[in-house]
């Protein structure tokens, strides 16, 4: 008994420090806007908003690695797909951080579709967390949010992680960290992307993100973000063609130094 609620112990608070380091959102376009991504919809949406599936129009395959810090420790992998559905689309993904001594894995499947102006998602979650010599622990969290158009150079994103505020353990009622993302898009062109949203968790202070994207001859990409609490810098590049989309993100902390991301998508199908 007392080995196991060690173990919950320490996987609640593991859990919770590297969530709110951000690291269960992913992709190297998200990282090179700080994150400031809820408005934003594309193939990694089904790592993030899941409200942007309801935009997509084509079949793809993406998978993407990131070192944070260089700790091999703190490696994260993701891949995954996306596919239109006659009504809807949907996506699954694969997520790990960690190594062999302790990793959290989680399995998604989403579903979103666009009603109007809006695209509404739902996503649901499959944790497993995992500590050498203590075992795993598995949970089920549910993520909801939307991205609606005001205008045609306007959009409005929100999304939910943990709506359900699963529970780890019983023990001091420990719980996966619920995240509330709010923020606005704005494109004054097919060139530029601006980007600047609040992130809250609820029981600590909120954080404000914002990104800037530009792109060069619809081909590459520059990028850069902010997070404030604490303070981090963003940068990125991004190569497009009309089949592959290839991405680098650098992350610089102030206190904890670099991370760097990769990230690759392929259209299946147009």
């Amino acid at each position: 008994m007392k080995t196991f609620t060690l173990f919950f112990l320490f996987i609640s608070m593991a859990s919770l420090c590297y969530a709110q380091n951000g690291t269960t959102q992913f992709g190297a376009r998200a990282a090179g806007l700080g994150y400031a991504y809820s408005s934003i919809a594309d193939q990694w949406s089904a790592l993030n908003n899941p409200g942007g599936l309801g935009y997509l129009e084509k079949t793809s395959a993406f998978a993407g690695f990131e070192n944070k810090y260089n700790i091999s420790g703190f490696n994260s992998l993701a891949a995954g797909f996306t596919t239109k559905l006659k009504i809807g689309a949907f996506s699954a993904t694969a997520f790990k951080f960690g190594d062999d001594l302790y990793n959290e894995q989680i399995f998604s499947l989403g579903y979103g579709n666009k009603f109007g102006i809006a695209g509404l998602g739902i996503k649901l979650n499959y944790h497993q967390y995992y500590i050498d010599e203590f075992g795993s622990k598995g949970v089920f969290s549910i993520d909801f949010g939307g991205i609606a158009e005001i205008s045609e150079q306007l959009r409005f994103g929100a999304y939910i992680r943990n709506i359900n505020q699963a529970q780890l353990a019983e023990l001091y009622d420990e719980r996966i960290p619920t995240y509330l993302n709010a923020g606005l898009g704005y494109l004054p062109n097919d060139n530029i992307t601006l980007s600047a949203e609040v992130e809250k968790e609820l029981e600590n202070d909120p954080v404000f993100r914002m990104g800037l994207e530009y792109v060069f001859h619809k081909k590459l990409a520059i990028r850069t973000g902010i997070k404030t609490n604490a303070f981090t810098n963003y940068f990125g590049l991004g190569f497009i063609s009309q089949k592959l989309l290839i991405d680098y993100a650098l992350t610089k902390h102030q206190i904890l130094g670099l991370s760097h991301q990769v990230g690759m998508a392929y259209i299946i199908k147009q």
